[in-house]
């Protein structure tokens, strides 16, 4: 694993999935969080340390692209990975993600796409600072 004991988030209203994930995730040496639903997921992100997101995009009350744009106005370095068994989303379904994934892909592919993430993550300095200083005046916004 590229980056040991980084912590992922995972959201999911489907509890089956949830802990297969969990599992999975912790397999190979991460610390996970789990929530059951975007509120939630929003009360771990804002409480703790995480360093990626794993975010179901169907979910009852608010659905993963509305979590993740939250998410992002919170701290924007997070990455985020969002996943749907419904096949491709639109893309204005996916603007505030770093990237898609179908449930129906095999593990390692959400396994390598988190380590890119991260390891990704630390070069993407100038893009986290021009987002910052783009949005300046709208710090601490977190409809």
């Amino acid at each position: 694993m590229l980056l040991a004991k980084a912590t992922i988030l995972c959201v999911d209203d489907h509890w089956n999935g949830l802990i297969a994930r969990k599992m999975l995730l912790e397999q190979d040496g991460y610390e996970v969080l789990e929530a059951t639903d975007g509120q939630e997921g929003l009360k771990l992100f804002l409480s703790h340390a995480v360093d990626a997101v794993v975010l179901d995009y169907q979910m009852p009350g608010m659905t993963g692209d509305v979590v993740a744009a939250k998410m992002k106005r919170i701290n924007f370095d997070v990455p985020i990975v969002l996943l749907s068994a419904y096949g491709p989303l639109p893309k204005n379904k996916l603007c505030a993600v770093d990237t898609f994934l179908s449930k129906s892909q095999p593990p390692d592919v959400l396994l390598s796409t988190l380590q890119d993430l991260l390891r990704d993550r630390s070069k993407t300095f100038f893009h986290r600072w021009l987002y910052h200083w783009k949005n300046r005046g709208n710090q601490g916004v977190t409809e």
